[in-house]
C-alpha cells in the first residue's frame, strides 16, 4: 500500500507541476550523505536497501565514521543486501578486539597472553601508551579483501568508483578537516572511523587521521562539489542519554554534544533528513545490525511519501560509473620500512609477494596478516609506488610494537586471599622473538622469578624457558578432614625447557629442572608433619605434551584440552629421591546450541619411587568444593567430574560477558590403586563433591563461585563422613607458575 501511495503522489506531482515545473523526464540527481554513530550508523544500510529499490540511487555519496565505511562499501559496488550480510555476519568482537585472533597464536603465545589482565608496553622503562585503546587492524584487513581491487582498478580516485564518494576526517596535527578524494578507499575509511582515545589514528601523509565527528558529524557539505539536484541526509543521533557503559558509547555520545553547532547548518542544506530511531540502541550495539537495518529501513519508508512530494514531476538518475579490470602490475621490488629492531631477513619468508611476480590483492593482504600474527607490530600496511609499464613497488609499512612489556594481574579467592603479580621485561631481542624477563607475585605463593623466555625464534614456532626462581607457600596439614598444623615450603631453583608448537593449539617441551624444597614445620607439629625431612632436593629431566583448542579456559566454551606431565628426578647428588610422576589430565565440552554445554573430564596422576612430598598431588577447595584447602596431599590421584552449564544473560549488555549458572559433580581417591583393590569397602576411599556453579567473565577478569557439598553419600562406617558445605569464590585471572 505505501507504494502505491508513493506512485500516486509522484503522478498527483506529475500533474499539478507540469505548467510550471521541469518536463516530465528531467533527471534529478540525487546526492547522499551518511552521518557517524559507530553502531548506531549500521542503520544507514536499511536506508540504502530502501532507497535503492524505489529508484532513487545515489550518484554521489559522503560519509562520516559508520556512514563512511557502510558509504564506502556502498560506492565500491556491493549492493545494500551484500553491505547488510557483511554487517550481520561479522565477527564484531574480533574485528575491534585488541589482539591477534584466537585461532592465530600458538598455544604458548595464547596462554602467556591470558595470564594477565592488563598488559603496557615501555620504551627504555617508560610506559608507551598506544594512540587508541582498540587498534583497527582487523578491520582495515576487512576492507582490504573487499575494496583492494576495485581501489587498483579506478586509479585511487574517488570519481571513479562506481559511486563517486567523499569520506570526512580530522588531522589531529593540524586541527582542519580532511574531505579524502584520493587514495586507498580502505585507508580514507579506516581514517573516518577512528574515533579519538578509543581507536588509533591512521597515519597517512604525514597526517594523524581521526574521526570526522570530532568536526562535522553529518557531511552534507562535501557532495556540493557534485552539485546534486537533491540531497537526501541520514542522519543517526541518539536523543535520549546514552545507556552504554563502553568507551565507544561514551566517545561517540561527547562527539555528538560537540558537533551541534555543525549539525544544523548540515541539516539546512539538506533537501530531506531520514532520521532513524536509533534511541533503543548504544552505540555499541554490534552485535544487534539485523535490528539497527530494520530501523533504518523503516524509517525510510516513512520518509518516501515526502521524498515522492519534493521529487514530484523530476526522475531520479539511476546510473553507476562502469569499472574497467586494469592488467595486472608486475612487482618490481618489496620493501619493508619502518623497521628498527625487527630483522627483515626475519621477516622476509613471510612473504609471498615477490619482486618478479604479478601484483595479487589476496596474495598481499595474506602477507600482511601473517606479519601482524607474530605480535610484532601494533600496525601493517602498504602503499604501491607506480613505475613505468605497469610494474609497481610494494612498499610494507610497518608500526612496531613497543617491546618491553608491563603485566599486572591481581586475583581474590577465599582460600588463598589476594595475590598481586607484576612482570617486567624486554621482548624482540636483537630481532630474534627472544625475551627476557622477571615476575613478582605477591600472595600464596609469594614467588621471584627472572629468565629467558620466547615462544619464537627467528620466526620458528620454538618455545623456550630458562628461569631462575625462589618462592615461599603455606599449606595447611589434614587429618580425617580437619586441619592440624599450618606449615610452609621454601622453594628455589631453576628450569630450562624447549619446545615445539604442533599447529595451533598443540605444543610439547621438555627440559631440566633442580629445585630444593626446605620445610617450615611448626613446634608441636603432628607426627607426619615432624617426620618430613629438613629438606629435599628434586633435580632431572621433565616432559609435557598439551593440546587445549577451547577459546576460553575459564568459561565454557566447546572444545578439548589434554595434558600429558611427566618428571624424573635422578637421585644422583646423594640424597633420596629417584622418582617418576606423571600426571595426565583431560576434558572436553560440547555446546548444545549457543546457551547450554555439557562437560566432562578425568585426572589420574601416580609417583613410582620415593615419592618426594614436594612434587605430590594436592587437592582441595578450588577442585573439590566442599573440601577443605589442601586436604587431600597424596602421592597418588584419580579423578572424574561432569558438569553442565547454561548461558543465563549477557552482562552489561555485551556478549563478551556471558553469564553461567551450572552444576556439577566430582568424584576422586587419593590412595594407592592395589590398596584401592583390596579393601572390604572401596567406597571408603572415594571422595564425593558436587553443587552449583555460577561464573562469568568481566573487565577485571573473571568472576567463579562454586557452592558444593563434600562427603555427602559416605558409608557410615567412614567415621569423619559428616557432609560439609562450603563456597569457593574466585575474581581475576590466575597467573601464578606451577612450575
Amino acid at each position: 500500500m505505501l507504494r502505491v501511495g508513493t506512485a500516486l503522489l509522484l503522478l498527483a506531482g506529475l500533474a499539478l507541476g507540469q505548467p510550471a515545473g521541469p518536463s516530465r523526464a528531467e533527471p534529478t540527481r540525487v546526492g547522499l550523505a551518511l552521518s557517524g554513530g559507530a553502531a548506531l550508523g549500521l542503520a544507514h544500510i536499511g536506508v540504502l536497501k530502501v532507497l535503492v529499490e524505489e529508484g532513487i540511487v545515489p550518484v554521489a555519496v559522503s560519509g562520516n565514521s559508520m556512514g563512511a565505511m557502510v558509504g564506502g562499501v556502498y560506492a565500491a559496488g556491493y549492493s545494500p543486501a551484500e553491505i547488510e550480510s557483511i554487517a550481520v555476519n561479522a565477527d564484531w568482537g574480533t574485528l575491534f578486539s585488541s589482539g591477534v585472533p584466537f585461532g592465530a597464536r600458538y598455544l604458548p603465545e595464547r596462554q602467556q597472553a591470558q595470564r594477565y589482565i592488563l598488559q603496557l608496553g615501555h620504551r627504555n622503562l617508560f610506559p608507551s601508551l598506544p594512540g587508541g585503546l582498540v587498534p583497527l587492524q582487523n578491520v582495515e584487513f576487512l576492507l582490504m579483501d573487499l575494496l583492494s581491487e576495485t581501489e587498483y582498478n579506478t586509479g585511487f580516485d574517488f570519481d571513479r568508483l562506481p559511486t563517486p564518494y567523499r569520506a570526512v576526517a580530522v588531522d589531529l596535527v593540524t586541527g582542519r578537516l580532511q574531505v579524502m578524494r584520493r587514495g586507498r578507499l580502505s585507508q580514507a575509511i579506516r581514517a573516518s572511523i577512528a574515533i579519538p582515545g578509543v581507536f588509533a589514528p591512521e597515519l597517512l601523509d604525514s597526517m594523524e587521521l581521526v574521526d570526522g565527528g570530532v568536526q562535522q558529524y553529518l557531511p552534507v557539505e562535501p557532495l556540493l562539489e557534485f552539485e546534486p539536484d537533491f540531497i537526501i541526509a541520514v542522519l543517526t543521533m541518539k536523543h535520549t542519554p546514552e545507556a552504554g557503559i563502553s568507551l565507544i558509547d561514551v566517545a561517540s555520545r561527547s562527539m555528538d554534544i560537540v558537533g551541534v553547532e555543525d549539525l544544523a547548518r548540515q541539516r539546512a542544506l539538506a533537501d530531506i533528513v531520514i532520521e532513524p530511531d536509533v534511541d533503543p540502541f548504544s552505540h555499541s550495539d554490534f552485535a544487534r545490525a539485523a535490528e539497527l537495518v530494520r530501523a533504518g529501513e523503516e524509517a525510510a519508508r516513512a520518509a518516501l511519501p515526502g521524498i515522492a512530494a519534493r521529487l514530484a514531476g523530476q526522475r531520479p538518475v539511476r546510473e553507476r560509473n562502469p569499472v574497467e579490470t586494469r592488467p595486472l602490475a608486475m612487482v618490481r621490488s618489496v620493501r619493508l620500512e619502518g623497521l628498527s629492531v625487527t630483522r627483515k631477513s626475519t621477516l622476509r619468508p613471510l612473504l609471498q609477494t615477490r619482486a618478479g611476480g604479478y601484483l595479487v590483492f589476496r596474495r598481499l593482504r595474506e602477507d600482511l596478516v601473517r606479519l601482524f600474527h607474530t605480535g610484532l607490530f601494533e600496525d601493517v600496511n602498504y602503499r604501491l609506488e607506480f613505475g613505468p609499464a605497469e610494474s609497481v613497488d610494494v612498499v610494507v609499512e610497518l608500526q612496531e610494537r613497543a617491546y618491553g612489556f608491563y603485566s599486572l594481574g591481581i586475583r581474590y579467592d577465599n582460600v588463598d586471599n589476594v595475590g598481586l603479580g607484576l612482570e617486567v621485561g624486554q621482548g624482540n631481542l636483537g630481532g630474534s622473538g627472544a625475551g627476557i624477563r622477571a615476575a613478582l607475585h605477591v600472595g600464596d605463593p609469594t614467588e621471584f622469578r627472572f629468565g629467558l623466555t620466547g615462544t619464537r625464534l627467528f620466526m620458528l614456532p620454538f618455545g623456550y624457558r630458562v628461569d631462575g626462581f625462589w618462592g615461599k607457600v603455606d599449606r595447611q596439614y589434614y587429618e580425617r578432614g580437619r586441619v592440624q598444623a599450618d606449615y610452609g615450603i621454601d622453594y628455589r631453583g631453576g628450569i630450562a625447557e624447549a619446545g615445539y608448537v604442533l599447529g595451533r593449539n598443540a605444543f610439547f617441551k621438555f627440559g631440566l629442572t633442580a629445585y630444593r624444597a626446605g620445610y617450615l614445620v611448626p613446634d608441636r607439629a603432628p607426627p607426619a608433619l615432624e617426620a618430613l625431612p629438613g629438606s629435599e632436593l628434586v633435580a632431572g629431566p621433565l616432559f609435557q605434551l598439551e593440546y587445549d583448542n577451547r577459546v576460553s579456559p575459564w568459561l565454557p566454551s566447546a572444545g578439548s584440552h589434554v595434558v600429558l606431565d611427566a618428571l624424573y628426578s635422578t637421585g644422583l647428588f646423594g640424597e633420596r629421591g629417584e622418582m617418576a610422576r606423571v600426571e595426565l589430565r583431560s576434558g572436553r565440552t560440547v555446546g548444545l546450541g549457543r546457551r547450554l554445554f555439557l562437560s566432562g573430564g578425568w585426572e589420574l596422576g601416580f609417583t613410582l619411587g620415593d615419592s618426594l612430598f614436594a612434587e605430590y598431588f594436592r587437592a582441595g577447595a578450588e577442585d573439590l568444593p566442599g573440601f577443605g584447602r589442601d586436604e587431600f596431599v597424596s602421592p597418588y590421584k584419580a579423578l572424574v567430574q561432569g558438569s553442565f552449564d547454561v548461558r543465563v544473560v549477557d552482562l552489561f549488555g555485551q556478549d563478551e560477558y556471558p553469564l553461567f549458572l551450572g552444576a556439577f559433580a566430582t568424584v576422586a581417591t587419593f590412595v594407592r590403586p592395589d590398596v584401592l583393590v583390596q579393601r572390604a569397602d572401596p567406597l571408603t576411599d572415594l571422595n564425593w563433591s558436587a553443587g552449583l556453579t555460577l561464573r562469568t567473565d568481566t573487565p577485571v577478569g573473571p568472576v567463579v563461585c562454586r557452592l558444593g557439598v563434600a562427603d555427602f553419600a559416605k558409608p557410615e562406617s567412614f567415621s569423619y563422613a559428616a557432609p560439609r558445605l562450603s563456597l569457593f569464590i574466585s575474581v581475576g585471572r590466575d597467573f601464578r607458575y606451577t612450575r
